[in-house]
């Protein structure tokens, strides 16, 4: 749970061990060693991309077959996402800052 939920709603944030999850983490992958090509994003997206997931940084944004996060390189399957890719992303977004 992100931090500041837990404030709202009066509740101490609680996270299960590594051991004990059910579904992988999608963010621990490592991608490949690979020379990964770069993906220029329009401004706008690439701003409001910078501002989800503020305080974290983006340092590179690469394509790939799937979207994926890993200390500071966004992975992303093109600069345009379909409306299943868009739910992908913010959803990865969410579980990058519950982590802080």
């Amino acid at each position: 749970m992100n931090p500041s939920y837990a404030a709202i709603f009066s509740v101490q944030s609680l996270e299960l061990n590594q051991h004990y999850r059910t579904a992988p983490d999608i963010s621990g992958e490592q991608m490949p060693n690979t020379q990964q090509e770069p993906l220029t994003l329009p401004l706008q997206f690439h701003q409001d991309l910078e501002k989800a997931f503020a305080p974290l940084v983006i340092t590179q944004i690469v394509k790939a077959a799937s979207i994926s996060w890993q200390q500071g390189c966004l992975a992303l399957p093109n600069e345009k996402l379909n409306s299943e890719q868009k739910k992908q992303l913010w959803s990865l977004i969410g579980e990058q800052l519950d982590k802080l």
